[in-house]
């Protein structure tokens, strides 16, 4: 009985951080600073650690789901 637990406790953390690691892709996606006469590619200077949170995180969702499909 213990053993499912920690398992269910490990994919309820997994999906937690997927969640997390999404709302701060979003952010360095969106983010932008709000200077004049500066280039638009300087004005979001975040947006390159988008792709590979994004990324992340959707793999750490496929994992969580392995895992769960794995204990049933």
């Amino acid at each position: 009985m213990k053993g499912k637990k920690l398992k269910f406790k490990t994919e309820i953390f997994l999906l937690s951080l997927a969640i997390i690691l999404y709302f701060v892709s979003a952010f360095c996606y969106s983010y932008e600073v709000g200077s004049e006469g500066i280039p638009s590619a300087m004005n979001y200077p975040y947006k390159g650690y988008a792709i590979p949170l994004a990324v992340a995180a959707s793999l750490l969702l496929v994992l969580a789901a392995l895992l769960y499909l794995k204990r049933k």
